[in-house]
């Protein structure tokens, strides 16, 4: 059965990837033999257990210490005992042409269209971890090419590409016009996300690349016309900004050789406004006024006003209400109010200060000494 064989090895063909030894039966004193570029794995009753490197190997219970497990004390001498060894080729790359052979369905993340997006390409992949890849891809089987682990693989693959597409898209806000200028940085993307797929049957992806990815001829078509209505939309916003920037500016130019600003201008419109609204305008100006809005608003309100409704005068300046001061509280009283309007104390009929000119007055006196004006009964 091979127990007369001392040297255990594998010389594998450019196409293989994983080969199992024909030598099954074999003493603790045999040679293993790895070559560069491989790993050799020890199975028992399918539990893969030892793993050896590139390198020769005397194998014994020091460097076979899941094996010695299995069989308890027989290393101790020459005893032949069974055991599967598989070969695997670390460095062989899988070159796989890859294709979605029925459309990714998608939203147009740009212009919020279904699309039927095609994509092919091409992918390397290598084995990284080979216990992991021969117990969940190779099995039992004596010999696995390269042709059979792209077969194996490619089905989860495409899978893995078609919902990568879809995700990347969206993620990235790509359109599907638009694709084409970033076919770097959605195979980058792709690549990332697909060795985090992959990982778990001990395989990586060496190098990813995106060749083309499309839509079907009648959505192509539906985003073209899309693309156009947003580009004559677009157009006619610029234009119309345009002219409004157009228009703020002169307007802006205007104001500054006239010497007034916007806010007075703001004001001229409402006034304008008030003064066309037959019996309303004319009430609300008069309301402006006539609630005292400030005297110095006042004369401004007036003023504008009697432009606007073309007057070729100013009108009167308004008259401050003359007041007086409670002998009580101090406070500010109307000069004809007869009771303090803050603490009900009766004030004199005659003010203390001349409502006029401001001057105080003498108690009792009818007439202001210093400008004649009466100062009540």
């Amino acid at each position: 059965m091979g127990i007369d064989l001392k040297v255990i090895d594998c010389t594998m063909g450019g196409h293989t990837l994983v080969e199992k030894s024909v030598i099954e039966d074999f003493n603790s004193k045999s040679q293993l033999i790895v070559h560069e570029s491989q790993e050799a794995l020890f199975f028992k009753d399918g539990q893969a257990l030892d793993l050896f490197a590139s390198g020769r190997h005397t194998l014994n219970s020091d460097n076979l210490p899941l094996l010695k497990r299995v069989f308890g004390k027989i290393f101790g001498g020459e005893t032949p005992f069974p055991c599967e060894v598989y070969f695997v080729n670390k460095i062989n790359v899988l070159d796989v042409l890859w294709g979605t052979d029925t459309p990714v369905v998608v939203e147009d993340p740009k212009y919020h269209l279904i699309v039927n997006v095609r994509a092919n390409g091409q992918t390397g992949i290598h084995v990284v971890d080979s216990r992991r890849f021969v117990v969940k891809v190779v099995g039992q089987l004596p010999e696995v090419s390269a042709d059979h682990v792209r077969r194996s693989i490619k089905g989860m693959l495409i899978s893995s590409i078609k919902e990568i597409i879809a995700q990347t898209i969206v993620e990235k806000g790509v359109s599907i016009l638009e694709v084409t200028t970033m076919l770097s940085l959605l195979s980058q993307a792709m690549q990332e996300k697909l060795n985090a797929r992959i990982a778990d049957i001990g395989l990586a992806v060496d190098h990813f690349a995106v060749e083309s990815i499309f839509g079907d001829g009648n959505d192509l078509a539906k985003l073209r016309e899309a693309k156009e209505r947003r580009l004559e939309m677009m157009n006619e916003a610029e234009l119309e900004a345009y002219r409004m920037t157009i228009l703020s500016e002169a307007r802006a130019k205007a104001r500054a050789t006239e010497g007034y600003t916007y806010q007075d201008e703001r004001r001229f419109d409402v006034l304008e406004g008030a003064a066309k609204n037959e019996g309303a305008g004319a009430g609300f100006v008069n309301l402006g006024v006539g609630m005292g809005v400030g005297v110095g608003v006042g004369h401004t309100v007036a003023n504008m006003a009697a432009d606007i409704m073309g007057g070729t005068s100013a009108p009167p300046a308004i008259q401050p209400v003359p007041m007086r001061m409670c002998t009580k509280c101090g406070g500010s009283v109307v000069a004809e109010a007869r009771f303090c309007s803050l603490c009900g104390n009766p004030v004199e009929s005659r003010p203390a200060f001349c409502p006029q000119c401001g001057e105080k007055c003498a108690t009792g006196a009818r007439f202001c000494a210093s400008c004649g004006n009466k100062l009540g009964e």
